[in-house]
């Protein structure tokens, strides 16, 4: 029989026991269809509405969520269990299996604490590291300890009795080109991005944003502001080197939306101690100095109330905006 133990943060439906991280942005709209369907709802939480998705439609019900997760499900008839990350791998999800038990979690320290014990190191994946800097980490999905597995992006693994595993992509990034008019693709990015914006404007708690000068926090931050009429407080990193100072362009949007900005300046003081502090949490090297600026910022973040933050990290990946994406859009434009 498959047990789950040590689950602290769990929620129990029928026969279904959930451990979950994340948050889905269109458990509303999800919610709604199912309770069509006949599902009924004890609380208006997006875990309940991942528990009945998956009622109706098992390891499928990931094809229908927005969001950010890594969730186990324990189906107690069936003697199942599910585990499942999001399809870009914003939620961190590690796994070690030893002497037939699995143990899980969000960090590897998490799972060391579980175990009573720690992993040895991946000497090759630092060497690699070292030799090939940041973009040899995820070449392989492997942490930097031997026999932590991390469940890949867009992963489904399900676990039956003797732990056999059945592991399965679910998501795929499919190029597929269509022609159309520049106006038709104007209107669907539009479209698309306010959509986006306003189910991640769904929070109990208020929201913070990140505010950079450049072209993604910005849109971000406007269409709130302007679209949404929701009041925004930003927050900026200043560097003190001139040539990567932004903020003429910070001062320019936040007066122009009237909004309240909280900046921070980029300050080289106790940089190791924090540097140890940063790496300690990840249980890794990280992979580029934007980390650790990013670290400072949302400790000011933190420290003014604020648990929920927004920013524009990735639109530069999908508009092209690096020299490797020069690279494949020529050639696949050949």
């Amino acid at each position: 029989t498959l047990y789950l133990y040590d689950c602290k943060l769990q929620y129990v439906k029928d026969d279904f026991v959930i451990i979950f991280n994340g948050e889905i942005y269109n458990f509303l709209e999800i919610k709604i269809k199912l309770k069509k369907l006949g599902h009924n709802f004890k609380t208006s939480s997006d875990t309940e509405v991942i528990i009945e998705a998956y009622k109706r439609y098992k390891s499928k019900c990931v094809d229908f969520f927005e969001g950010m997760w890594a969730f186990v499900i324990y189906n107690i008839k069936e003697n199942e269990i599910l585990f499942s990350r999001d399809r870009l791998g914003e939620k961190p999800f590690y796994y070690v299996e030893i002497d037939k038990r699995i143990y899980f979690g969000s960090e590897p320290k998490f799972i060391f604490s579980l175990m009573n014990k720690t992993l040895d190191l991946d000497k090759h994946k630092i060497m690699q590291f070292l030799v090939c800097g940041y973009r040899s980490i995820f070449k392989k999905r492997k942490s930097f300890f031997l026999n932590l597995n991390e469940l890949p992006p867009a992963t489904n693994l399900k676990i039956k009795v003797n732990l056999k595993k059945y592991q399965f992509k679910y998501w795929n990034v499919k190029f597929n080109p269509i022609e159309i008019s520049e106006e038709e693709t104007y209107r669907e990015i539009k479209k698309l991005l306010f959509n986006s914006v306003k189910i991640r404007l769904r929070s109990d708690t208020p929201i913070a944003f990140c505010l950079s000068g450049g072209v993604d926090s910005s849109s971000l931050v406007a269409i709130t502001s302007k679209v949404f009429n929701k009041k925004v407080h930003t927050f900026s990193i200043v560097d003190q080197d001139s040539r990567y100072d932004e903020s003429e362009k910070i001062n320019l949007i936040s007066k122009h939306l009237n909004c309240l900005n909280t900046s921070l300046k980029t300050s080289k003081q106790n940089f190791l101690t924090n540097m140890e502090r940063i790496i300690s949490y990840y249980n890794a090297p990280i992979p580029t100095i934007s980390y650790y600026v990013h670290n400072q910022l949302s400790e000011k973040i933190k420290s003014l109330g604020y648990s929920v933050v927004i920013s524009g990290t990735g639109a530069d990946e999908i508009f092209s905006g690096y020299y490797d994406h020069y690279l494949f859009w020529l050639y696949e434009m050949r």
